[in-house]
């Protein structure tokens, strides 16, 4: 089984291009949005430490969920004073639906590109201002020439219907 080479720009470029899907499964297991991003950067510093571990051409995403699975425990055991604390069993169940959801990502992710470009102009435009651009609501409203809560209106049907557009492109139905 050959080792992964780090100077080989792809075991870097997996690791990168996980970043995402990495974020969001350990936040199914921890509320705390700026400790799951401590826990991803201890997850990449694993990653790299047991990149010889990898076998090219096998699953890296559940290779490295699994690893973020043991940095939330490990992260869990080092945060054990606190008050408020997760079960293991619930913090066992999130990382199942967690990685269930992770599979569907690519799939959800291409479903998600082909959607917004099917959206009218004006719900396309306030969906990217608003998730791309960071802008606020009230904001890209005024800009539009309508009042914020015409805004936030026009924000939801544009939700709607990328949720509509994506389930029905990822489930068939």
């Amino acid at each position: 089984m050959p080792a992964c080479d780090l100077s080989h720009p792809s075991f870097a470029e997996l690791i990168a291009s996980h970043q995402p899907r990495l974020v969001g499964y350990i936040r199914t297991m921890i509320a705390d949005e700026h400790a799951a991003k401590d826990i991803l950067q201890d997850t990449n510093m694993a990653l790299l430490r047991k990149k010889a571990d990898f076998e090219p051409g096998t699953n890296f995403t559940a290779w490295a969920f699994r690893i973020a699975y043991f940095e939330v425990l490990s992260w869990r055991r080092n945060k054990g004073r606190e008050k408020v604390q997760f079960s293991s069993e619930l913090v066992e169940a999130l990382a199942e639906s967690g990685e269930q959801m992770a599979k569907n990502y690519d799939t959800r992710l291409e479903a998600l590109k082909s959607c917004l470009s099917k959206l009218p102009d004006r719900q396309k435009a306030i969906v990217q201002r608003r998730y791309l651009s960071g802008e606020s609501v009230q904001t890209i409203a005024e800009s539009m020439g309508f009042k914020a809560n015409a805004g936030s209106q026009l924000l939801h049907r544009a939700r709607q219907n990328l949720f509509q557009c994506i389930t029905r492109l990822t489930t068939g139905s």
